[in-house]
């Protein structure tokens, strides 16, 4: 099938429509502030399929006019484009809003603007949604997000093109971190803004619960983003389908365009997709119609350990051996009754301590059969109570399950300066010793 390419300006942003020649059977919106001219490859290949594609630089970015306000005005943009689309020819075919990580953001707040317009979309295809400004800085329980939102900001910036500019030594370390924007090279002007924004949970919750277009959320057990995935397909008002798998942010392996070209051909005959399937594990697929809550309680016992802002336990990434960083002192291992052989879903942990005020952290992992301690969920909380990252384990006969408690995930997370100084605007630190009297671990039934 032939494709025509078409570029114009809609209200000022630069856009590509790609056509078969035929009357396309649906229509992909993609908004994106990393390079429209990027998408062209995969605009061919939906095309192949019978399936039109617009692609679009946000405000600010590459071909298109203004100024870039990352996490802003995405949904006026997106509504602007949704209703351009509704009024060419070839743009009666439902019209499916679809982006992976930011542009995830641009569908998810387009979707938000249409339905408080009454414009209709035929659907939302989102992958690793970076949902917005406050969820992308901070975690479900508060902690900064370090050295990922240095890393975007200076690999992406604030200007019309992404300069590159990889996190140099030492950055990190700064304090107070609230001086890291002004440190930085070049500078991140937004950083104040950026290490103030809070999270919109409850708001969001409350918006795409309103929403009754059909939703395809993909996402990895490790990508910075999977309980927001999961939280996304669990808010979502319309019929909502659910793809986790063993992937990160990049879904290398995930198969994504198969698994949503069977998507839109449901979307296009009317039926429904509802559900979530849970992908990697080795007796194959795990489907849910919910996912799974936290109704299995273990109360572990306490102990202490040193706790040093100026050398932080490290933060290790999804499937790391933990076996060397928890020789370390500044940890509490734990041991857990056996368990049973799958565990999905999302634990929680909450420690029981007489000393209430500090930030505390948990990593789950699986004592393997090799010797290996391979971590599998990780969290970070400001307060006693912590929600892990989403869960997908396998566990062979003789493997069992460890709970690491700390006081620190550095880089991952900005330090907690343990002097009762705000951890993002304060530089005095202090070695503390952390007491725990027991923890409970609320793993998945």
């Amino acid at each position: 099938m032939t494709c025509s390419l078409t570029d114009t300006q809609v209200d000022g942003l630069h856009t590509n429509v790609f056509l078969p020649d035929t009357a396309p059977r649906s229509v992909l919106i993609i908004r994106t502030p990393y390079d429209a001219a990027a998408y062209r490859a995969e605009a061919h290949a939906w095309v192949r399929r019978g399936i039109a594609v617009v692609t679009q630089d946000v405000r600010g970015r590459h071909r298109s006019r203004g100024r870039f306000r990352p996490f802003e005005n995405e949904g006026a943009d997106g509504l602007a484009t949704l209703q351009w689309v509704a009024s060419r020819s070839w743009g009666g075919a439902p019209v499916i809003l679809h982006g992976t990580s930011y542009s995830a953001h641009c569908a998810v707040e387009t979707a938000i603007a249409a339905a408080e317009a009454g414009v209709d979309v035929g659907g939302v295809s989102v992958a690793v949604p970076a949902l917005g400004l406050g969820e992308t800085a901070r975690n479900i329980d508060g902690c900064f997000y370090l050295q990922s939102r240095v890393g975007w900001w200076l690999e992406h910036g604030e200007g019309p093109e992404s300069p590159g500019v990889a996190i140099p030594d030492g950055l990190l370390d700064t304090l107070p971190v609230a001086d890291v924007g002004r440190r930085a090279t070049p500078p991140i002007s937004a950083w104040e803004k950026v290490i103030r924004a809070d999270r919109r949970d409850r708001e969001r919750r409350a918006e795409v619960s309103r929403l009754r277009c059909p939703l395809l959320a993909v996402g990895g057990m490790a990508d910075w983003f999977a309980q927001d995935t999961v939280d996304l397909w669990t808010s979502w008002g319309g019929p909502a389908a659910l793809v986790m798998g063993p992937w990160d942010h990049s879904l290398r392996g995930s198969d994504r365009a198969r698994r949503m070209e069977s998507w839109i051909d449901d979307v296009c005959a009317g039926t429904t997709t509802t559900g979530a399937q849970v992908l990697g594990l080795p007796g194959g697929t795990v489907d849910l119609t919910r996912w799974p809550s936290t109704e299995a309680s273990t109360v572990l016992p306490g102990g202490r350990f040193p706790a040093d802002p100026t050398d932080p336990f490290p933060s290790m990434a999804h499937g790391a051996d933990l076996s060397e960083a928890t020789a370390r002192p500044d940890c509490l291992v734990l041991d857990l009754p056996n368990h049973s052989d799958v565990v999905v879903g999302t634990p929680a942990v909450r420690v029981h301590s007489t000393d209430a005020v500090g930030h505390w952290g948990a990593l789950l992992a699986i004592r393997r059969s090799d010797g290996r301690l391979e971590q599998t969920a990780h969290g970070m909380s400001t307060h006693t109570t912590i929600h892990l990252t989403p869960v997908a384990a396998h566990l062979d006969t003789g493997e069992s399950m460890v709970l690491i408690l700390l006081a620190h995930s550095f880089p991952r997370h900005a330090r907690d300066l343990q002097s009762r100084n705000d951890h993002l605007a304060g530089t005095e630190t202090r070695a503390v010793i952390r007491e725990v009297e027991s923890v409970t671990l609320d793993m998945p039934a």
